[in-house]
């Protein structure tokens, strides 16, 4: 446990107070908050295992390996905050609509059939704005024209009339079915669930290499936003890459780990007002 003094001392560095900026930054929090998360940060893991004798030893040689755990403790506080947040989202996007049944629909494309789920059936037709619409679509997507203007009592005229008003309606709000369609959300829960898995990897000092060798295409997308200089080594020996590089590849994870959360955040949200809207 590092003692008062050397607690003190630790926070008196520059090191400190600019990670502990950084982090305030980062996390939308004030700078008293985020001192308290990376001293908790650097106590609990980073110096856990220095002897306050050898801390203090360290402080008295400006010893910069000790600014360095302080560095990598901050990182720590970030990744570790965003994967709690991933964490949250998956759990969130598994628990909406939860006493919806996981059955398996089958629907009719043309020559083809398609199986989708319950769950993903509710969440397309959740996104019209009348019950009239969601019932509509959502007979017309299980049983076909014939059985929706039966169950619907709609002669070939209202048919035709409710059919193209559904359409006006997908098309003028596109943006909001994008948020609940599945292809879209499970990228993004992929790139969410990777960043944390690789998070996890460097906070246990595993084989990162190993995760960048498994993740090589959103490695490449990750590469081509960056300001990383020697692109090839970070694929090819991750562990031969420059500091400089190796940071500025994390500091590109952090961020598409972030607006990949924001995205997810965004669509709950949605869904979580269209399924309330349905209950009133």
């Amino acid at each position: 446990m590092i003692n008062q003094e050397n607690l003190n001392r630790i926070i008196q560095t520059r090191t400190f107070k600019t990670n502990t900026h950084n982090i305030a930054n980062q996390l939308v929090i004030s700078d008293l908050d985020a001192r308290e998360l990376l001293c908790t940060e650097l106590a609990e893991h980073r110096l856990s295992k220095y002897s306050n004798d050898e801390l203090a030893s360290l402080l008295d040689a400006k010893d910069p390996n000790l600014s360095w755990k302080i560095t990598y403790a901050a990182k720590d506080v970030v990744s570790k905050h965003y994967k709690q947040l991933g964490k949250q989202a998956e759990h969130e996007y598994h628990g909406q609509l939860a006493d919806i049944e996981t059955g398996i629909i089958k629907l009719a494309n043309g020559d083809k059939v398609e199986d989708i789920t319950e769950y993903q059936l509710a969440k397309v037709v959740q996104q019209f704005a009348t019950k009239s619409s969601r019932l509509f679509v959502d007979l017309l997507l299980r049983y076909g024209k014939t059985e929706t203007m039966i169950q619907m009592k709609l002669t070939s005229k209202q048919f035709n009339r409710k059919l193209r008003n559904c359409l006006a309606y997908v098309a003028k709000h596109q943006s909001k079915f994008a948020l609940v369609t599945s292809q879209i959300r499970d990228r993004q829960l992929y790139i969410l669930n990777s960043l944390n898995e690789l998070f996890s990897i460097i906070d246990k000092r595993g084989d990162i290499q190993e995760w960048v060798s498994g993740h090589q295409k959103l490695t490449n997308e990750l590469l081509a936003d960056s300001t990383v200089r020697y692109q090839g080594t970070i694929i090819r020996a991750f562990n031969q890459a420059s500091n400089k590089d190796k940071y500025a590849f994390i500091r590109e994870c952090i961020g598409a780990q972030a607006k990949a959360q924001l995205w997810l955040d965004q669509s709950n949200r949605t869904i979580k007002q269209v399924g309330e809207k349905v209950c009133d």
